[in-house]
């Protein structure tokens, strides 16, 4: 599996002084219904170690420094994409190539 950081996310890595990705499984339960979705973001270096040793994540070394996945499966394709995107002043990161 290949990880990819589109440009405008490095930068804001770099700018940020993270280089630490994780990805997280949220859940929201409503009486209605239930959302589950993948939550990626930053994270800091103690966050990162409290992620791999409180969690059972496990890291993947990337270029730009570290990928955090959960120990449960989800799909991954060969090549997985991460960008950052923009939603009125709110920065975030997408990502292509992990499924639930």
């Amino acid at each position: 599996m290949k990880f990819i950081y589109e440009q405008p996310l490095q930068e804001y890595m770099l700018k940020k002084g993270k280089k630490t990705i994780v990805v997280e499984e949220i859940t929201s339960n409503n009486s209605d219904f239930e959302i589950t979705e993948l939550h990626i973001h930053l994270i800091d270096d103690k966050k990162a170690e409290h992620f791999k040793t409180q969690k059972g994540y496990y890291s993947v070394t990337t270029e730009m420094g570290f990928v955090l996945l959960p120990p449960f499966k989800l799909k991954y394709d060969d090549t997985v994409t991460f960008g950052l995107k923009s939603f009125l002043g709110i920065k975030y990161i997408s990502c292509k190539g992990i499924h639930k």
